[in-house]
């Protein structure tokens, strides 16, 4: 698979949106707000019946959620960003279907979508079940969860994502529902009821939705990602998948890490090196610099990455093992009750199926912030000194020194 394929052409249309320029690089921003009256409409287009109320929940970098209480249920619709048209939400969608019915993992239920910006609210939206429980955030680090349930709620995590690992997928990529359109195109119209408006009053949405037994296939297809997507990466002419393997992946991102190195130098090859500022001169050293890194990172990938015969991956038609990577597992997007209990898993926007070596690491919700070891030891060496050495206190640091066997050394020489 060449990175030069042509996967975007022309200008992507992504009315609404505008990247602006900050501090820290760029930033999306909503240009056209989505109007509650027309999600109103559009939710009683398929319930007509029914009384309907929107009210804005919050939004995130990409989305704007809102409450949707349809009679006595309570829905959440996300009206999305066009920052990857068609394909973000499209992928989203399969993905918590495959999660459904390959998993255990409690995740909201997909009521309908529409991927396609051509509708009344005028951006990609979906609407879903809304899920009980509060963020684990809010109650990690309080006394509202007993402490011998944390342990059980990181084993049935972990569990959960061995079962992904254990459901391995073909090649790299976002997953796709199989189209059913001629000659395998995808069709725009995406707009997926899960009742007949006929139907209203014989059962809930989140029934209709749960008891949903038309078959479904998928495909790791196109891939999802920040970096293929942010600012001006939606129209870089990269290919965007599925990859055959770890390398083809890894040479489309070094591609678009070249472009955006080569535009830097375009931008300032007109001018005399006279008229280059600080600002611009260090951007052409730090351009010029990366090129040269990414031309020695093409070089050795076949190093870490042999397309040999003993590799597997030789063939056209072998692709490499991939599992779904949930990168953004973190306390604000897991859900839990007032016991303990997990009730939800959040936020399956673009999760890719990656490389095995890419998704063995410990999850955003197990890390914590870098912690000083020597102010660690200063702390607790002070302490030694300054309070009796009771019992007690004299078990707790020799259980710490198992733990850090050279820091209570150095515990102890301080005493």
């Amino acid at each position: 698979m060449s990175i030069a394929t042509v996967t975007k052409t022309g200008k992507v249309s992504q009315h609404g949106l505008e990247w602006v320029e900050k501090i820290f690089g760029l930033e999306p921003r909503w240009t056209v707000e989505p109007q509650i009256e027309h999600i109103k409409q559009t939710v009683k287009s398929f319930r007509p019946s029914s009384t309907i109320e929107v009210t804005f929940l919050t939004q995130g970098a990409f989305n704007k959620l809102y409450d949707v209480k349809i009679d006595n249920e309570t829905f959440i619709i996300r009206i999305s960003l066009p920052v990857d048209p068609s394909h973000k939400v499209a992928s989203e969608v399969a993905t918590m279907d495959w999660i459904h019915r390959t998993t255990s993992l409690p995740i909201p239920r997909v009521i309908s979508y529409q991927s396609s910006a051509d509708n009344q609210i005028g951006f990609e939206w979906i609407l879903m079940t809304r899920m009980p429980g509060k963020p684990l955030a809010d109650v990690w680090k309080s006394f509202s969860i007993p402490f011998n349930v944390k342990p059980r709620l990181v084993k049935e995590l972990a569990a959960n994502m061995a079962c992904l690992f254990r459901n391995q997928l073909q090649g790299i990529g976002n997953l796709h529902r199989r189209s059913l359109t001629p000659e395998g195109s995808q069709s725009d119209e995406q707009t997926s009821p899960t009742r007949n408006p006929d139907t209203a009053g014989t059962a809930s949405l989140a029934e209709s939705a749960s008891n949903d037994s038309s078959g479904s296939s998928w495909d790791v297809g196109q891939i999802v990602s920040m970096q293929f997507f942010w600012g001006y990466h939606i129209h870089q002419n990269v290919y965007r998948g599925p990859f055959q393997s770890s390398k083809d992946w890894l040479l489309s991102r070094l591609a678009l890490n070249e472009n955006d190195c080569q535009s830097t130098l375009e931008k300032h090859a007109a001018k005399d090196t006279e008229d280059l500022d600080s600002d611009d001169e260090s951007e052409v050293e730090d351009a010029t610099s990366a090129l040269k890194r990414i031309e020695r990172l093409k070089s050795i990938l076949p190093l870490f990455f042999p397309m040999s015969s003993d590799s597997g991956f030789s063939k056209p038609s072998v692709m490499e093992p991939s599992v779904l990577s949930h990168d953004d597992l973190s306390r604000h997007n897991i859900l839990v009750d007032e016991s303990g209990n997990l009730t939800a898993v959040l936020d399956w926007e673009c999760v890719s199926a990656l490389p095995l070596w890419k998704s063995c690491y410990y999850p955003q919700l197990y890390k914590g912030a870098p912690v000083d070891q020597s102010l660690i030891a200063a702390t607790i060496g002070v302490t030694l000194m300054i309070l009796p050495m009771t019992t007690p206190l004299i078990s707790i640091f020799k259980t710490f020194g198992n733990i850090k066997p050279r820091s209570y050394e150095m515990f102890s020489l301080m005493r």
